[in-house]
Formats: C-alpha cells, structure tokens, sequence
C-alpha cells in the first residue's frame, strides 16, 4: 500500500499515532511533518537540508518499521475493536450513566 494514496495515508497516520515514541526523535520528526502537518516531501527536505529522496527513504524505512511494531504488538488493531465494541454498548444500552462513561473511554482512544 502505497504511503502516498488516501487509504495507505490515513493508516500510516494512525500507526504513528499508536508507536511514534518508538521511533527515535529525527524519524518521529520527520513523520509528524508529513502525516500530521501534511508537508511535502520538498517542504520537510528544504527544511532539514536533505535531498527529498533521503526523506522519501526515511518514511518508506519508518512505515516498515510501523507495520513491524504492529505485527508484533497489534495495538492498532486492538484499539479499533476496542472503540467498535464500545460503539456497539453504546448504541444498545439506555442507561445515561453508562453511556457516559463508555463516551469517555472512546474520547480517550
């Protein structure tokens, strides 16, 4: 799945969210800058000096290495079944107290 296309972005943007801090700190930069602030590949090499294939390089590098920790730890995938569970009490439980709370959980994925 290619980084660049809607469904392979927005995939990649949650897998950062779930491992950036296990990147170190010059690849979490650099991915913050592309899926968070949506800079180009020009922008963020002018801006750290670096040739634009060095930072296509670095995320194709980074990307892997996100779907790796998710091979591994599977967070992404629980945290999604996690909120359609709570989605699914939602929608069947009328007790306001409840559904309160479990609208505080899903605030908190």
């Amino acid at each position: 799945m290619a980084k660049t296309e809607l469904d392979g972005f927005v995939l990649y943007g949650k897998l950062f969210s779930c491992y950036a801090n296990l990147l170190s700190e010059e690849r979490k930069q650099i991915m913050k800058a592309y899926f968070d602030y949506n800079m180009t590949l020009t922008e963020i090499a002018n801006e750290r000096q670096v040739s634009r294939q060095a930072i296509l390089d670095c995320i194709d590098k980074t990307c892997k290495k996100l779907e790796e920790f998710e091979k591994s730890l599977g967070l992404l995938k629980l945290k999604e079944e996690i909120s359609n569970s709570l989605t699914q009490i939602l929608k069947l439980e009328d007790d306001a107290k409840i559904k309160e709370k479990v609208e505080k959980i899903l605030r908190k994925l």
